[in-house]
């Protein structure tokens, strides 16, 4: 089959020459990192709060305008912010209680900003797959990105991740590993004891499509790539409830971990070992 749909591919039959040109149908591609302000992190301040924001003249005129700031502190005629400008656009877009941003809860009574698809950079059927979507989107504040993960026929040692069956382009496993530990690394250099910040961990929804021999080359590209970022044994002792089933991890044991949710399928003949 994925011989069949490399050979689709080839051919292109969504190409310019072979439909009209349909943006909205294509999808709109992101501009990558330097277009996101921080979404989920807006509580603190990153290198693009502190160093890439622009104000423009339209909306400097609308600061004028709606009396946020006097003409005075907003000069105008320059491209240049002003302190009172600069203060202005340091100031998080969103206040967010310190009640719900404590980790003491049990995981699922916490909303997690989720993607789907999230290598794709445009059309889930034709679309381009990037390993720097991952960037972008934790940039943006999620916290839970999907991985599909299928066998390479061409390396097999080298999973790829694809939409599968259809014409959408593939990206190394590896390549996908080491956007998300580039960006828990990232997080982490972020983090100030002036700003008392610590990042959420990144839950990894693996969809696995992989052989025996693929999946276990998945959990050692983890292992090697992640390291210990990656949180790879329980987080509480044999034996305790919530092991059983009953009392749910709480968020401040996953620390800032990388933290991985996968269905994996084993032969009869295999040991009932989990991936990691």
């Amino acid at each position: 089959m994925s011989g069949l749909t490399s050979r689709l591919a080839e051919l292109n039959p969504f190409g310019k020459a072979n439909r009209k040109d349909d943006e909205e149908d294509q999808g709109e591609s992101t501009a990558g990192g330097a277009s996101i302000a921080g979404g989920g992190h807006a509580g603190r301040q990153s290198t693009i709060t502190k160093t890439q924001l622009g104000v423009s003249s339209a909306l400097k005129s609308f600061i004028v305008k709606e009396n946020i700031l006097p003409e005075s502190d907003v000069a105008l005629d320059s491209d240049h912010l002003t302190p009172a400008l600069q203060a202005l656009v340091e100031r998080p877009h969103v206040e967010v209680p310190a009640a719900l941003t404590e980790r003491s809860h049990p995981l699922p009574e916490y909303f997690i900003s989720s993607t789907h698809n999230t290598y794709l950079m445009a059309h889930q059927l034709f679309g381009e797959s990037s390993a720097g979507a991952y960037d972008t989107v934790l940039r943006a504040g999620a916290r839970c990105v999907e991985i599909d993960a299928w066998d390479n026929d061409d390396d097999p040692a080298e999973p790829k991740v694809t939409h599968g069956y259809t014409l959408v382009s593939n990206i190394p496993f590896r390549a996908v590993c080491q956007a998300i530990g580039d960006s828990v690394d990232r997080e982490a250099s972020e983090a100030t004891d002036k700003q008392a910040y610590r990042a959420a961990p990144i839950l990894v929804s693996l969809e696995n499509h992989c052989s025996e021999y693929g999946q276990a080359r998945l959990a050692q590209i983890m292992k090697e790539v992640w390291g210990d970022r990656l949180l790879s044994k329980a987080v509480r002792d044999e034996g305790t409830a919530e092991q059983a089933g009953g009392e749910h991890v709480l968020l401040e044991e996953l620390g800032s971990k990388i933290v991985v949710i996968v269905e994996h399928h084993l032969s009869k003949s295999s040991p009932r070992a989990g991936l990691l």
